[in-house]
């Protein structure tokens, strides 16, 4: 078919047609690029941003949107402020916010995220409405509230339920102190001087068959009365002493008598004094007054005041890894307030992400396929899950609420309050060096436990020497004096007998006594067999005190290498968090660019929050082995200003 020429209506010039055609097409290219422009803005490099302000504990989980770019762009320089949890404060946002209104912005539905007026879990717990309190608590205020509300030595280990037999209390000490068996004052006891007193009276009426038997009456008829007191004391040489005064009144009929009645005085000394077996001062402040070979010689005045020292020895132990324990909870609080505060701005860099892929998504723009919106919202309920379990806890992790509950639980204050406590003091960044020779001799000197066992090693050597004293015979000398007083009348005056007191003075009755007594077990199996236990416990609690001293020399060079590892893995940890902020950094002015898939600035994103939380962990760790260290040396108690003392 030959074509046809279209005729043009009257008054129009066909080359004046191809010139508009051509306008118009420029112009609809034109328009294009604008659309193109406008809907990609996000792709485009964005001026340096200032420092993001670190996520508040229990504040919303998503950001306000900006009104329009107009405002984005006025406070596109935010300003610094301090995080409490004493994290990065000049961490740069890593994505720029969508250009577009995200009013207008519809979420998809089950994938509304938090508006900021929404109550997070700690604010629902606390006072509803209200953001929480928080007591910034310091280290030194920890070690005084613990002591003030320490009476049982708390641990980690809930044993107070399990077995309340073997919890530690500040009472230990003076119970084992007091003790009135075995204590020292116990010990002591055994020398005091005793006193002792009595008086009894009689009236007898007895009838007998013999008149002699009766004193040539056959009825005897008597009034009798005695009073005696005495005194006895025993001294640390094993002295035995004792006094005694004697005082009766007798009036009966019996026909010979030279007064119808009379009184009879006497005072009367002895002593005895062991020479072999039993002499001694060292024997008797050891064994104690009647010991026996075997025995433990606990009534001993030395050995009771060992036990003590070895209980208060036990106390501190305890108080020592009390105080270890108290560390760690604290220090523990402070990396999961840290790890807490990275999740959440790891949170909310995934929320600002997930929103620019959806506002690309509905604007039909490159970037906003189905698939990347769904990955990067799948992201940020990984944060946001995340967020929950390091605030709350899971049953196989443990969340601030948890370790602050614990933090509580070691200084005794109550389970709950209007304020949480937090952390004030930052983990320690400062290197430490430490000598391993003059390490090792402070350990040997300071370390509670060799202390203990060396009062161990000296007490079965006070034993030993108890021990040896038993295969002497027994040799004592014995020695007694009496003065004798006979009166009509216990006091007055007149001839001689007239008065009791009066002829006792005159010291005309005097009698003595003076001799040695002597026993002996010729085979003396017991005390030999004494004798070996006691060297064998010697030879043992010596052998036990050199593994000790081994034992704590590993343990220091142990603590100081893993705090030189310690250190070691927290500054690289430190050179991580810088690369990965640099990598973010890099991959969000690449991805504004166009220039890599999302993927690698979701990936980057990823690297930085995990490399944070590590560092947490470092420097958890790094402070902590500088008090492993010290608790090594012996001297935990002495740095923290910690002296125990008995009550």
């Amino acid at each position: 078919m030959p074509l046809q020429r279209t005729l043009s209506p009257p008054g129009v010039d066909h080359r004046s047609r191809g010139d508009w055609a051509g306008v118009s097409l420029l112009s609809s290219l034109v328009f294009a690029l604008t659309l193109s422009s406008l809907g990609c803005r996000s792709n485009q490099p964005t001026p340096h941003r200032g420092p993001t302000p670190a996520v508040n504990l229990g504040t919303p989980s998503a950001p306000k949107p900006p009104p329009s770019r107009k405002s984005n762009l006025q406070n596109d320089r935010l300003a610094q402020t301090s995080t409490p949890f004493g994290g990065e404060t000049h961490t740069r946002r890593p994505v720029q916010l969508a250009s577009v209104q995200r009013a207008s912005v519809t979420t998809p539905p089950n994938t509304a995220s938090r508006t900021p007026t929404e109550k997070t879990p700690l604010a629902q717990n606390l006072n509803p409405g209200q953001p929480p309190a928080f007591w910034d608590l310091t280290e030194a205020e920890m070690i005084s509230l613990a002591l003030q509300h320490s009476d049982v030595i708390r641990s980690l280990g809930l044993r107070v339920l399990e077995a309340p037999a073997s919890v530690t209390t500040a009472y230990d000490t003076a119970i084992q102190a007091s003790d009135p068996m075995f204590g020292p004052q116990a010990a002591l006891a055994e020398f005091d001087s005793q006193l002792n007193a009595s008086l009894t009276t009689q009236n007898n009426d007895r009838v007998f068959n013999n008149a002699t038997l009766g004193g040539q009456v056959q009825e005897l008829v008597q009034d009798y009365a005695q009073f005696q007191s005495g005194w006895t004391r025993r001294t640390t040489w094993g002295t035995q002493w004792d006094l005694q005064s004697i005082h009766l009144y007798d009036s009966n009929n019996r026909a010979g008598n030279s007064f119808p009645s009379y009184w009879e005085t006497q005072l009367e000394l002895g002593v005895r004094q062991p020479l072999l077996q039993g002499a001694g001062q060292p024997f008797n402040l050891i064994a104690g007054p009647n010991a026996r070979p075997g025995l433990n010689f606990s009534n001993g005045i030395w050995i009771a005041q060992i036990n003590t020292q070895i209980s208060q020895a036990d106390f501190e132990i305890q108080l020592r890894d009390y105080f270890l324990e108290l560390y760690t909870a604290y220090w523990q609080l402070q990396r999961l307030y840290h790890s807490y505060a990275s999740i959440c701005q790891a949170r909310d860099v995934s929320h600002e992400i997930w929103q620019t892929v959806l506002s690309k998504q509905q604007s039909g723009l490159m970037g906003g396929e189905a698939y990347k919106e769904a990955q990067t919202r799948a992201q940020y309920y990984r944060y946001q899950r995340e967020a929950e379990i390091a605030l709350g806890g899971s049953a196989g992790d443990t969340g601030i609420r948890n370790a602050e509950r614990t933090l509580r639980r070691m200084i005794g204050l109550p389970i709950t309050d209007s304020r949480l406590l937090r952390p004030a003091d930052e983990f320690t960044t400062a290197p430490f060096e430490f000598e391993i020779q003059s390490s090792v001799a402070r350990g040997f000197q300071h370390r509670t436990e060799l202390r203990r066992q060396r009062l161990q090693v000296q007490q079965q050597n006070l034993r030993l020497v108890a021990a040896k004293n038993f295969l002497l015979p027994r040799l004592d000398m014995i020695g007694r004096t009496r003065v004798r007083g006979f009166g009509d009348d216990l006091t007055g005056e007149g001839p001689r007998f007239a008065s009791a007191a009066d002829d006792l003075f005159s010291f005309d009755h005097t009698e003595w006594e003076f001799g040695v007594e002597m026993g002996v077990a010729p085979l003396r199996r017991q005390a030999k067999s004494a004798v070996r236990n006691a060297t064998l416990q010697l030879h043992r609690e010596r052998s036990i005190l050199e593994e000790q001293q081994q034992a704590v020399t590993y343990e220091i060079h142990e603590a100081i290498s893993n705090s030189q590892s310690s250190f070691a893995a927290l500054q690289n940890s430190l050179a991580r968090v810088q690369a990965g902020k640099d990598r973010l950094a890099s991959s969000r002015a690449l991805y504004d660019a166009g220039k890599i898939q999302l993927e690698f600035l979701i990936d980057a994103s990823e690297e930085l929050l995990q490399s944070q939380r590590q560092l947490h962990v470092d420097q958890s760790n790094y402070s902590l082995s500088l008090v492993q260290i010290s608790r090594a040396m012996g001297t935990l108690l002495t740095d923290i200003g910690v002296h125990s003392y008995r009550r």
